[in-house]
């Protein structure tokens, strides 16, 4: 027993110190691959990098917008991450993170003369959205055991229906004629996300995205759920003859990163917009959190631990971005450049470390 014990540690060194070699390697060549393509922009590399920093990092302001962003990024990772581990991807965080926002709005209408107080008004408000999007999950994995219909078409459908319900609601039933846009009326005070903050701004939601990224580390490595879902995603057919319900497992894979995308959402209302609006899911001319979502997943390895720092390297560059425009000249998509070197870095290292390996 001590024998085994001590070979479960070595191997988790072994895995820890490989983890570690690998993505050192990375930062270090993606901030001179970073630095090669500001430079080949004219820009100033220790001011660019000291602006991201600072603007991210450096003021309470700028710490609360990265933490603000930090918690859709890792609730959308964590969605398409627990997924990929099960050997299903799904491709609709975007539209589950519409869902949950929906749920969550639309549980606030409901609730809003019962005068409820926050305590209790706000976890009826996400539970609202997190069921939400469990039932967008529960779509493509009802499809994919009876039907066999592939998760990713039907995930990527589910996006374009969770958004033009959005639009018929912000536009219609929902909409605040004040506004002149599409967005809905505002969700009650009882319902809106106490602020951790107050002064910058930054919400109780980071603490939240935490403690999912947690509780599901603690699910993939604990427990029964969890050991089933590494074995099919490892090899389903495998699973099969050990005696592992796969439709069942699928039933619980697909609607549970469905929930992790609708909580984000419930929390962008509760916690950031306090109205239903189109573009919750990231910013105008920029890629949505679920596209972000598949490159965090990537980065971290389907581990929720190392989703939660790669979810927060990508928020502090989200954070940091806009900055790049006044201080070197640069355009705000930049920072989406950077997100690209970072993946093809982290691949490269990997394939390499891989071959190197055989």
């Amino acid at each position: 027993m001590a024998s085994s014990g001590t070979e479960g540690l070595n191997d988790w060194r072994r895995a820890a110190t490989e983890f570690a070699i690998t993505y050192s390697t990375a930062a270090a060549l993606s901030l001179i691959s970073g630095a090669v393509f500001i430079v080949a922009f004219g820009g100033d590399v220790f001011v660019a990098f000291g602006t991201v920093l600072h603007t991210s990092l450096g003021t309470w302001g700028g710490f609360a917008q990265t933490l603000n962003k930090f918690c859709p990024l890792l609730l959308g990772s964590l969605a398409v991450a627990f997924g990929m581990r099960g050997g299903h991807f799904n491709i609709g965080v975007d539209g589950q993170i519409y869902a949950g926002a929906i749920g969550m709005t639309g549980t606030a209408f409901a609730l809003e003369g019962l005068n409820l107080p926050w305590p209790i008004f706000v976890p009826i408000g996400m539970l609202g959205g997190i069921l939400t999007g469990w039932f967008w999950g529960f779509i493509p994995g009802i499809l994919r055991v009876r039907y066999r219909v592939s998760e990713i078409f039907v995930t990527v459908m589910l996006n374009f229906i969770a958004l033009y319900l959005v639009d018929f609601l912000t536009n219609g039933p929902w909409n605040d004629p004040m506004a002149g846009e599409a967005i809905s009326l505002p969700i009650p005070n009882a319902s809106v996300l106490p602020q951790v903050m107050p002064k910058s701004g930054a919400h109780f939601g980071f603490i939240i995205a935490l403690a999912a990224a947690v509780g599901l580390y603690f699910l993939m490595t604990r427990t029964i759920i969890g050991f089933e879902v590494r074995a099919v995603g490892d090899n389903p057919r495998a699973a099969r003859f050990g005696g592992i319900n796969v439709n069942r497992v699928t039933l619980i894979i697909m609607p549970t990163c469905g929930a992790l995308a609708g909580l984000a959402g419930a929390i962008e209302v509760s916690g950031f917009h306090q109205s239903l609006l189109l573009g919750i899911t990231g910013s105008e001319g920029a890629p949505n959190y679920g596209a972000m979502a598949i490159l965090i997943a990537v980065i971290g390895r389907n581990n929720p631990l190392g989703v939660t720092v790669a979810a927060a390297v990508f928020a502090v560059l989200l954070a940091g971005s806009d900055s790049l425009q006044r201080s070197i000249g640069l355009p705000g998509a930049a920072v989406f450049v950077f997100q690209a070197i970072i993946v093809l870095t982290v691949l490269f290292v990997e394939a390499r470390r891989n071959i190197s390996a055989k």
